[in-house]
């Protein structure tokens, strides 16, 4: 069974086991969070996605994990005139792991 849900904006496909990487969730290292925004839903085959029947379903999801993501740096330079400007920004990280799918 499958499912896809919306975490921090963003829309992932996940199974029981996954571990995917959101941006930073409120809740800390080692909580629970209970996801209740599924979108489609996998089930003995069959794929629901009508609102009604979807919104009983929930994932439960742990987090294992929080960390900085990769650096992104930008750069501005203007010629002739010696002005330079960097900066680099880090977003941070919730790492998941799906424990369960419940469906409605």
């Amino acid at each position: 069974m499958y499912s896809i849900v919306s975490i921090s904006g963003k829309q992932f496909s996940v199974k029981e086991g996954d571990v995917l990487e959101v941006y930073k969730i409120q809740q800390k290292k080692g909580e629970k969070i209970e996801i209740n925004d599924v979108i489609a839903l996998e089930k003995d085959g069959r794929l629901i996605i009508k609102k009604d029947e979807l919104k009983n379903c929930k994932v439960i999801a742990e987090i294992i994990n929080e960390k900085k993501g990769e650096k992104i740096y930008s750069f501005k330079k203007k010629p002739k005139t010696g002005y330079k400007r960097g900066i680099g920004y880090r977003d941070s990280i919730s790492v998941l792991k799906i424990s369960q799918i419940l469906p409605g």
